[in-house]
């Protein structure tokens, strides 16, 4: 469920999606005081259940803060290069460099494998019993 943004508490009181329950509390206690000086009581429920649904409630103070944040319009695509053809490229320091093999690098030096464990023949446990 998307809020609009005049329902949106955070934008339509000027608090900060970010802020945490102290900050809410002392944001929205001012905006009561204002409104209960102007004697305007619907004002003064709108803040209190405005309070109450960014306070109280952990889940509904994540919902409408991830909703505050603007969205960001999507990436214009970005064009495929084309591709050079042979005849049309220049020659480049990369196609005059030799770049080793990586079989012939690890041919280069013989693979030492550890020494073999002892012939079980010789093992004393295991001969015949006479």
């Amino acid at each position: 469920m998307t809020v609009a943004p005049a329902d949106n508490p955070f934008e339509r009181y000027g608090i900060d999606p970010a802020a945490g329950p102290e900050a809410i509390t002392e944001r929205l206690r001012e905006r009561m005081e204002d409104a209960e000086a102007a004697g305007d009581d619907e004002q003064v429920a709108e803040l209190r259940e405005a309070w109450e649904a960014l306070t109280l409630s952990p889940q509904r103070r994540l919902r409408h803060a991830i909703e505050a944040f603007p969205a960001r319009p999507p990436l214009p695509p970005v064009p495929p290069r084309p591709l050079p053809s042979q005849a049309d490229r220049a020659l480049t320091l990369e196609d005059l460099l030799w770049l080793p093999s990586i079989a012939g690098a690890l041919a280069a030096e013989p693979v030492t494998l550890p020494p073999a464990l002892p012939a079980l023949d010789d093992d004393p446990i295991l001969e015949d019993v006479p």
